[in-house]
């Protein structure tokens, strides 16, 4: 298996988190069952039955962009993020899948996680990455502001009926 390091998180948010040491994002290059079944646990345990399973994570890993947040030896999963390119739009990616362990919410590892995949991406010469958001999302939607996304439209029962998301898209400096 192989796992390219992205870039370590800053030393001063991993010592404002008791407990946490030697975070790192990976960029997942190629997997093994044991690995995989890891991915699918924690798609799970974040997104219930709509976590992606082996049969998407697979493709995503080998034609895609999967990034992985971990602590350093250890085989638990902080955080996970696919991107993968827009087909109509060369320079954007869009963010399908982001989340952290429930236990490190609320920490700012979701804000440096997905600063250092946007400054990767921007690195691989993407221009832009879009987005949905569940609009009752009011912690996801606030930190994707922050970032910079902003909500270009309201798409009304995107996944079924009452399953409303913003659109949102963010333009690299």
């Amino acid at each position: 298996m192989q796992l390219d390091k992205v870039k370590s998180l800053p030393k001063k948010v991993i010592n404002n988190i008791e407990g946490i040491d030697g975070l790192t994002v990976y960029l997942v290059q190629d997997y093994n069952n044991s690995f995989l079944r890891r991915l699918v646990d924690f798609g799970e345990k974040v997104f219930g039955e709509l976590g992606m399973d082996q049969w998407g994570l697979v493709p995503q890993i080998r034609h895609g962009n999967v990034y992985v947040l971990k602590e350093e030896n250890k085989k638990t999963i902080s955080g996970l993020a696919i991107l993968m390119r827009d087909w109509e739009d060369s320079e954007k990616v869009y963010l399908f899948d982001y989340a952290i362990a429930d236990d490190l919410q609320g920490n700012r590892l979701g804000y440096y996680f997905l600063n250092i995949i946007i400054n990767n991406i921007e690195e691989q010469g993407f221009k832009r990455m879009s987005l949905t958001v569940d609009i009752e999302n009011e912690p996801a939607v606030r930190l994707y502001e922050k970032i910079g996304f902003r909500i270009l439209e309201t798409s009304v029962d995107e996944y079924g009926k009452s399953h409303d998301r913003y659109i949102m898209l963010l333009e690299f400096n």
